[in-house]
């Protein structure tokens, strides 16, 4: 009875905790998050003023799409899977058309290594192609 009373205290214990972390997590505005995206970007690749500002609008423009995109249901982001993908492609266009030269190779290598991040953390089970395994004799 004891161990019955001890396990049901220790998982409320758990799920109040857990629910304490998300109800405590402010929610950002997407200007917010595009000062924070403008401002870390400004520090990594020595952003102008005047480029910070034009980094900022853009993505304010992206945060504010992409927020669109995921309030609509499962198949309507499906279905507009083309739509957000030429929209990532004209963003990343305009973004190269702030950066100078050696900023377009910090950025790319900023990005390389958050794609990598990325894979580790997802396990790389479901990406790139699949290495061929050959037996010697």
């Amino acid at each position: 009875m004891k161990k019955i009373i001890l396990t049901l205290a220790l998982a409320v214990t758990a799920l109040t905790a857990s629910y304490a972390q998300k109800a405590n997590r402010v929610e950002l505005t997407p200007e917010q998050k595009a000062e924070k995206v403008a401002t870390n970007l400004k520090a990594k690749l020595s952003l102008s003023d005047e480029q910070k500002t034009k980094v900022y609008k853009l993505e304010v423009d992206r945060i504010k799409k992409a927020d669109e995109w995921r309030k609509g249901n499962h198949e309507a982001m499906k279905s507009k899977m083309e739509e957000r993908q030429a929209f990532m492609k004209a963003n990343d266009a305009k973004l190269e058309q702030i950066l100078t030269a050696d900023q377009k190779k910090t950025y790319e290598a900023l990005r390389e290594k958050k794609k990598s991040e990325m894979r580790d953390r997802r396990g790389n089970h479901h990406r790139g192609p699949k290495e061929e395994t050959t037996k010697e004799s």
